[in-house]
Order: structure tokens, then C-alpha cells, then sequence
């Protein structure tokens, strides 16, 4: 049985614990005045099941977890495409703030499974290429590369970081109800700017301009009469449900097939095999650029002389 199914099983009396703590972390991180609405519980609880069930099965979906160190850097072509040398393999994770916040918290474990995300970038440069036994030169090549590695959602196990994950994709979508919501109240904020200022030109005017003035007044107010109850509590149902009921239009993974060679080389041959080809998954729409997404699970990543530089680099930056 899905998790959708259980939270809308007739069977189901109660609301189950994980559905309303769900719905009041939605509301608080919207609006937490939603809280006085009578029954709110209820106007929400349908749309937050949908994300909440949506948040879990995009976090089930995703990639790996990928074992990720020196020794799979070599022999693994998805890890290989995935940093540019070996070294900043452990730099990646050395440097992540978020992994040495859970050494702290965790000092007697040195495993972790985590969400990795990456920036790729695809840049154009001339190189060699190779035809029969041909080699060209100047040839212009298609560079594939990651940057900005981000560790995130990291917990002991695999299904606590799929959990941390689930959640972060949540909360996502959330953020995006209240985008919709601080759009509409700009949009009421800039009615009253575009009021008043005609009011103020009103009353300057002279007798030939001041009908049309009146006019353009008039069409204002009608207007913002039409809008005035937006802004009305029980007007936030349309907000949650145009993003929580059809979560897949707002996130989403795609799955990008790629063929590289060993240099990080987009290859376009037509006889390569699907065994060439890496693939990668793309979260869309998780803010203003997509990220290439993985799990990883990492051991013996600890490098004490790395963590005191960056620690000392650290403090100087914030004196």
C-alpha cells in the first residue's frame, strides 16, 4: 500500500502523525497565520499528502548509493566523471561544512551515506579526435565537467538520508506555495504604489488632464476591489493546491545518458553502445539552476591537516 493510500484509507480514523506534522510544518513555512483558519487541518490535508507522498518517491528514485573514494575513482567511470581529479575527491568532502557538522555530531563513525549534488558544465574547446587511423587535429570537442560538489541530507544509514532527502523535497516545494503567495502580495503592494500615485498627479492636475486621470483612477480601484480578497486566508487553498497537487511540474528528475571517454570528452558516435553511455540525473527546478544528483555512501574520508587548513581559513574570514 502506498503512503498516498494510507493517508486517504477510508479505513484511517485518525490522522496519522507523520500526515499532521506534515501539514504544520507547510503552513508555518507559508503562512503561520493559516493556523487561525477554522479547520485548516483539513483544507490542507489533501494537497500536503499528495507532496508529502511525491517528496518520498522522488527521494526513492533517486541515483546510488554510489561507494565513493580513491579506489573507485579509478575503476568506476561514474565517479570518475563526477570529479576532476582524484584529489578532490577527499577535498570535496573535506571542505563540506555539512560533512564536518556530522563528524561532530557523530565523532565515533567515520561513514556516512549522503545526497551529492554537482553543477555540470559543458564547454566547447579544440582537441584531437581519432578516425580509423586518423588523427585530426584542432578538432572542436564538447568538455564535460562538475563543479560546486554539495553534500547534503547526510546521516548513518541509507534510508535516514533518503528520509533527510524526502524532506529537503518537501520543504522545496513548500518554498514554492510561498513563492506564489509573496508574488501576490507585491502585486497588491504595487496597486497601492500605482494608487497613490495617481491620486498625488490627481491633485495636481489641471482641468484637462484631470478627467482622464479620474479615469485611469476609477479602472484602478475597480481592480484592486477584484484582488482585495486574495489576500484573504481561505484564498491560500488555491496556492497550496496549484503546487502541492501536481508536485511533478515543480520537481522532478530526468535522467541524461551522456558518452564520455576517459578525458571527460562527449563522444555523439552512433555505434556506441548503451554500455558507453553514463547516466546522469538531473533535479530540475530545485531552485535557479538544475543539479546532478547522486547518493553516496563514503568511508575513511577524514583528512585532519585538510580540516585544520580550512578551519584556520575559515576564521580568517570571518574576522
Amino acid at each position: 500500500m502506498s503512503l498516498f493510500e494510507q493517508l486517504f484509507g477510508h479505513h484511517q480514523e485518525k490522522e496519522m502523525p507523520v500526515l499532521l506534522s506534515a501539514i504544520e510544518r507547510a503552513v508555518s513555512g507559508v503562512e503561520p497565520l493559516l493556523r487561525q483558519t477554522r479547520g485548516y487541518r483539513g483544507i490542507y490535508r489533501q494537497s500536503v499528502a499528495r507532496a508529502l507522498e511525491y517528496a518520498n518517491s522522488l527521494a526513492a528514485s533517486v541515483p546510488g548509493p554510489v561507494v565513493v573514494n580513491r579506489e573507485t575513482y579509478a575503476r568506476d567511470a561514474f565517479v570518475h566523471a563526477l570529479f576532476p581529479s582524484v584529489d578532490i575527491v577527499m577535498e570535496a568532502f573535506c571542505a563540506s561544512m555539512a560533512v564536518r557538522n556530522y563528524y561532530r555530531e557523530f565523532p565515533d563513525t567515520d561513514e556516512l551515506f549522503a545526497l551529492m549534488g554537482m553543477r555540470r558544465v559543458e564547454k566547447s574547446m579544440m582537441g584531437l579526435a581519432l578516425s580509423g587511423e586518423i588523427i585530426h587535429r584542432d578538432v572542436v570537442q564538447q568538455s564535460v565537467y562538475f563543479t560546486n560538489h554539495t553534500i547534503e541530507n547526510i546521516a548513518p544509514t541509507e534510508k535516514q538520508s533518503r528520509e533527510l532527502i524526502a524532506l529537503s523535497f518537501f520543504d522545496n516545494l513548500v518554498g514554492k506555495v510561498k513563492k506564489r503567495v509573496e508574488a501576490r502580495k507585491q502585486g497588491r503592494e504595487a496597486q497601492l504604489q500605482e494608487m497613490n500615485l495617481l491620486i498625488a498627479r490627481l491633485r495636481a492636475a489641471d482641468a484637462q488632464h484631470r478627467p482622464g486621470l479620474q479615469e485611469k483612477l476609477s479602472r484602478m480601484l475597480t481592480s484592486m476591489q477584484s484582488t482585495a480578497g486574495s489576500q484573504d486566508l481561505s484564498n491560500y487553498i488555491e496556492d497550496f493546491e496549484a503546487v502541492l497537487l501536481n508536485p511533478e511540474q515543480h520537481l522532478r528528475l530526468n535522467q541524461i545518458p551522456i558518452v564520455l571517454d576517459s578525458m571527460g570528452i562527449r563522444r555523439e558516435r552512433a555505434d556506441a553502445s548503451q554500455d558507453e553511455a553514463v547516466l546522469f540525473s538531473e533535479l530540475l527546478d530545485f531552485d535557479r539552476r538544475n543539479w546532478t544528483v547522486t547518493m553516496v555512501h563514503c568511508s575513511n574520508m577524514r583528512n585532519e591537516a585538510l580540516e585544520i587548513k580550512l578551519e584556520k581559513a575559515y576564521r580568517k574570514l570571518a574576522i
